[in-house]
C-alpha cells in the first residue's frame, strides 16, 4: 500500500529496460525476460488507462466508467502483448487476505471512495448524459493514452473489477499462472523473484523493500511504453520497455545495508531529504534505542519471508490452494481472517444520500456466513460465532457485527432461498426462440429475483414502494409512459442508479453464498459434525442452482448494457417480463393468501431480531407500523412466491 515518497527516492536509479526475450544482451541494463505480476496493481493500472482513454475520446469532460468486460479485455490484451515479446509470465498473484495491521488503511481507502461518490453526487445533482462512444481501441488505450487525474469527473472504480479479472483469467489460457494467495501478494511476488531471478511488475513502492535476491528487479507499471520497431523479417513490431531497478544494487549505491532499513527511515519521516534518510539508515547504533528497535522489528516483519511462511495462513495455503483459487479476494479474506471473519463491502455506485445498497442482500449473506462458521474447515481456525462487515452507513464507513445463525434457523433460511432460486427447467420448459439468447433470459431472471428481494425489503422496512415505470425504464421494457418507439434516451437518473446498486448488492450476496457453499462442500462436508448433516445434504441442490449465475462481466451491468442485453429478447418475452414486473411491484403484491409472507420477506422478517442490524431506528418504526397495517388488512394474492415460475414462461 506504499511508503510515502519511497518511489520518488528510488526513481532516479531506475533505467529504461526492454521487456523482451528477443533483445537478449549482456550489456546493462539487461532486458527483462521473466515477469511476476502484482495482480491488483495491474488491474488498477488498466482501469486508469481505460478511464483516461474514455475521457480523451469523449466530447464532454465527464468520464464514462469502463465496464468489467472492457477491463478484462485490456488486461488479457496486455498479457498477450508481453507474451508476443517472448517474456515468460511466471505468476499473476492476487491478495487473499491483508494483515489486520492494514485494516485502518483499508478503511481509509473505503472512506475515500465514499467521499468520491459523494463529491460526484454534489457536482451532478442530475447525472450527465453520457455519449455513445465507439468500441475501445485497446492498443491505443494501453500504449497511446497517458493517465490523467480525473477524480472529480468520474464515479469510483467498479467495485468487483479485481474479482472479475480473476474470473476471466481462470477461463483463459492464463488460468495456470493465476493465484489467489493466503495473504498479501507482495510477499509471494518477492519469494518467487528471489528464487527465480524474475522481475516484479507493480506500482507498489513497498515491493522494493522486500529481499528480492541479487537478480530480482522491479518493473514500474506506470512507465510502460511500446514503440515501433522493425524485425529481421521486415514486419513492424512494438518494442515494450519500462523503467526497472534492482533493489540490492540501489542499496549498494546508497551504501546502506538494505532497502528495508532505508524504507524504515523513510516510513518514519516522509519529509526528510534523501541525504538525511541515507545518513540515518547508515547509523549502526541508531537502533540501540529500545522503542525504535521495537518499531523497526514490527516494520520489518511485514517484509520478511520467514514471518510470512511461519504464519498459519501459509500452511492453510499448502493444503487448500485450489479452494482459494475458486474465491473472490474479499470472500477468501472471510475464510482466512485469523481472528474472526471480516468482509469489506466496497461502496457501490449508488446515491450516497440514501440508504446503503449493502443493506439489501444482508439476509442472503447471513446464511452464507452461518454456513462458513458452522460447517467449514475454517471453523477450526476461526474463533467466535460472528462475522464483521465493513460498509457505508449514512455518511461514514462503519462495521456491523453479525451473529451466526443456529442450525435450525440456518436450515429454514436455506429452504426459503431454495424456493426463490431457479431450478434447472431445461427439460420442462421449451427453449427460447432462436432469435433470443438464453443468456439474456438468465440475466433477466436474476435481475428480477434481485428486484423481488429489494422490493420486499423496502416494504418490510416501511419505505416507499418502487415505481414500476422507473424499473421498467431501467430495464428498457415497455410501459405506458415510455413506449418502445420513444426509448432512445439512455440518461441515468440517481433513482435508477440507486435501484441498480441495490440489485447489484443482492446479486453479489448470492455470489458470496455460492462461493462459500462451494468452499464448505469442498473443504469439510465429509468431516462435518453429525448435527450438521441435514444442512450439508442441502448444499448440492443449493449450489446447483447458484451455479447458474452469470459471471461478473455479464451480470453486473450499467443501465446502457443492461437495456442492450434485454433488448435482444423477442417482443413477446419482453412484454411478458414487463407484465410480471408490474405484478411484482403492484400495491397488493406484498400480500399472499392469509397474510403469508413471500420468500424474500420470510428471510427478512426472520433476520431482524438482533443477529446484525443494518436498519436504523427510524426504519424499524416504519417497519413496525407497516407490519401492524398489514395484519389489519390482509388480502388475496395470486402471484407465485417464486418469480422464476412466471419468468419460466418467457
Amino acid at each position: 500500500m506504499g511508503i510515502a515518497r519511497l518511489s520518488q527516492d528510488l526513481l532516479p536509479y531506475a533505467e529504461r529496460t526492454a521487456l523482451s526475450a528477443s533483445q537478449a544482451s549482456q550489456e546493462e541494463p539487461k532486458p527483462v525476460t521473466s515477469l511476476i505480476i502484482d495482480g491488483p496493481s495491474l488491474v488498477y493500472y488498466i482501469y486508469n488507462k481505460l478511464l483516461a482513454y474514455k475521457i480523451s475520446t469523449s466530447p464532454t469532460l465527464v468520464a464514462q466508467q469502463p465496464s468489467y468486460e472492457e477491463i478484462n479485455q485490456s488486461f488479457t490484451k496486455l498479457l498477450l502483448h508481453l507474451d508476443t515479446q517472448g517474456v515468460e509470465l511466471q505468476k499473476v498473484f492476487f491478495d487473499g487476505a491483508l494483515p489486520i495491521a492494514k485494516r485502518e488503511i483499508r478503511l481509509e481507502r473505503m472512506e475515500k471512495l465514499r467521499q468520491q461518490l459523494e463529491m460526484y453526487r454534489k457536482t451532478f445533482p442530475e447525472l450527465p448524459i453520457l455519449p455513445t462512444l465507439p468500441r475501445i481501441d485497446h492498443g491505443k488505450a494501453l500504449w497511446s493514452t497517458p493517465i490523467i487525474s480525473s477524480r472529480k469527473l468520474a464515479l469510483p472504480a467498479p467495485p468487483f473489477m479485481v474479482a472479475s479479472v480473476i474470473e476471466c483469467l481462470r477461463t483463459s489460457r492464463w488460468r495456470d499462472i493465476v493465484q489467489v494467495v493466503p495473504g498479501e501478494a507482495d510477499i509471494f511476488c518477492a519469494i518467487l523473484a528471489k528464487t527465480s531471478g524474475g522481475a516484479i511488475m507493480t506500482n507498489d513502492s513497498d515491493m522494493a523493500v522486500h529481499d528480492l535476491g541479487s537478480e530480482g528487479r522491479i518493473v514500474l507499471l506506470h512507465s510502460l511504453e511500446k514503440k515501433a520497431a522493425v524485425s529481421q523479417t521486415g514486419k513492424s513490431n512494438g518494442l515494450i520497455s519500462a523503467l526497472a531497478f534492482n533493489p540490492r544494487r540501489i542499496a549498494e549505491r546508497l551504501q546502506v545495508s538494505s532497502l528495508l532499513r532505508f524504507g524504515f527511515e523513510r516510513y518514519l519521516d516522509p519529509s526528510l531529504s534523501v541525504a538525511m534518510v541515507k545518513e540515518r539508515a547508515r547509523e549502526i547504533d541508531r537502533l540501540d534505542d529500545l522503542s525504535l528497535r521495537e518499531e523497526y522489528k514490527a516494520f520489518s516483519e511485514q517484509y520478511e519471508e520467514e514471518s510470512s511462511i511461519s504464519s498459519p495462513l501459509h500452511h492453510l495455503h499448502q493444503q487448500q490452494k485450489s479452494l482459494l483459487d475458486d474465491l473472490d479476494p474479499r470472500i477468501a479474506e472471510a475464510v482466512l481472517c485469523p481472528d474472526s471473519p471480516t468482509v469489506y463491502l466496497t461502496p457501490l455506485n449508488e446515491d450516497p444520500s440514501r440508504d446503503s445498497s449493502w443493506s439489501y442482500g444482508f439476509d442472503i449473506r447471513h446464511v452464507a456466513y452461518s454456513l462458513l462458521l458452522r460447517c467449514s474447515a475454517a471453523a477450526t481456525i476461526i474463533h467466535g460465532g460472528t462475522v464483521t462487515e465493513y460498509a457505508r452507513k449514512g455518511q461514514r464507513i462503519t462495521s456491523t457485527i453479525i451473529k451466526c445463525l443456529d442450525l435450525v434457523r440456518t436450515q429454514e433460511r436455506m429452504m426459503a432461498l431454495l424456493q426463490s432460486l431457479p431450478a434447472d427447467t431445461t427439460t420442462t420448459n421449451p427453449p427460447p426462440p432462436l432469435s433470443t439468447s438464453p443468456t439474456c433470459h438468465m440475466l433477466l431472471q436474476w435481475y428480477t429475483l434481485a428486484l423481488q428481494f429489494v422490493s420486499e425489503q423496502r416494504l418490510a422496512s416501511g419505505k416507499t414502494p418502487l415505481s414500476a415505470d422507473l424499473v421498467l425504464d431501467l430495464f428498457g421494457l415497455p410501459h405506458h409512459q415510455n413506449p418502445p418507439v420513444a426509448r432512445q434516451q439512455t440518461r441515468l437518473s440517481w433513482d435508477e442508479m440507486h435501484i441498480l446498486g441495490n440489485m447489484h448488492a443482492v446479486l453479489y450476496s448470492f455470489r458470496i453464498l455460492r462461493q462459500l457453499t462451494r468452499y464448505v462442500m469442498a473443504s469439510s462436508a465429509k468431516e462435518a459434525p453429525p448435527q450438521t448433516h441435514e444442512l450439508v445434504n442441502m448444499l448440492p441442490t443449493l449450489l446447483s442452482r447458484l451455479d447458474r449465475m452469470p459471471n461478473i462481466q455479464d451480470l453486473f451491468l450499467d443501465k446502457h448494457d443492461l437495456r442492450r442485453a434485454i433488448s435482444e429478447l423477442d417482443i413477446e418475452s419482453r412484454n411478458l417480463a414487463s407484465t410480471d414486473i408490474k405484478s411484482l411491484l403492484s400495491p397488493t403484491a406484498n400480500l399472499q393468501g392469509e397474510g403469508q409472507l413471500d420468500v424474500g420477506q420470510q428471510l427478512i422478517s426472520a433476520t431482524r431480531d438482533g443477529d446484525g442490524e443494518w436498519e436504523g431506528a427510524k426504519s424499524k418504526r416504519k417497519r413496525k407500523r407497516a407490519t401492524q397495517s398489514d395484519t389489519l388488512a390482509p388480502g388475496p394474492r395470486s402471484r407465485s412466491a417464486n418469480m422464476f415460475d412466471l419468468l419460466g414462461e418467457i
